[in-house]
């Protein structure tokens, strides 16, 4: 009766962290290593203990970091490539102030996959994040990402490999 009463408050217990970890994703590593913890502290390896659950890929880290090259004399670069689920990948490059830049998705599966630029791990701009392209002045010399994922619900819904083709195009602001 003890092991029962255990296994039911154990279950309860994952059940309740794992409702949390689904309200907020970007504690998905830290809730899933507390119900590991958890769930073997009331138990010394008893049948029908609740399984640890094995951790997501980071949502912190690309799939895949690419330094954008653009070859000589040109003003743009593209390429193609695929990830899947919550996987992105960043393509890094630096410019100066000033400059206008252009970065479009040009093919996509189902067009679900999207683009954000940033800098500083942040968007440059409100319209410059999960979109499928953006042109704008850069605000500061430095190093920028763009980086090219799938919307959070699409990435819920499928782990099927996303191909897409994107386009890079920095020019000097012309006065």
């Amino acid at each position: 009766m003890k092991t029962n009463f255990l296994l039911a408050l154990v279950i309860t217990f994952l059940a309740a962290c794992s409702s949390t970890s689904n309200n907020a994703p970007s504690n998905t590593s830290v809730n899933q290593t507390a119900i590991a913890t958890n769930s073997t502290s009331g138990s010394s390896g008893e049948a029908g203990k609740a399984p640890t659950p094995s951790p997501s890929p980071s949502k912190d880290e690309a799939t895949k970091t690419v330094t954008v090259r653009f070859p000589t004399g040109a003003t743009e670069a593209s390429y193609t490539d695929s990830f899947s689920g919550y996987g992105y990948i960043d393509y890094v490059f630096d410019a100066k102030a000033s400059q206008n830049l252009t970065a479009e998705i040009t093919k996509a599966d189902g067009n679900k996959a999207t683009l954000t630029v940033m800098r500083n791990g942040n968007p440059v701009e409100t319209d410059a994040s999960e979109v499928q392209g953006w042109t704008g002045i850069l605000p500061d010399t430095g190093r920028y990402t763009i980086r090219v994922g799938q919307t959070r619900n699409d990435a819920r819904s499928s782990d099927k490999p996303v191909k897409f083709s994107i386009l890079i195009r920095i020019v000097n602001e012309l006065n």
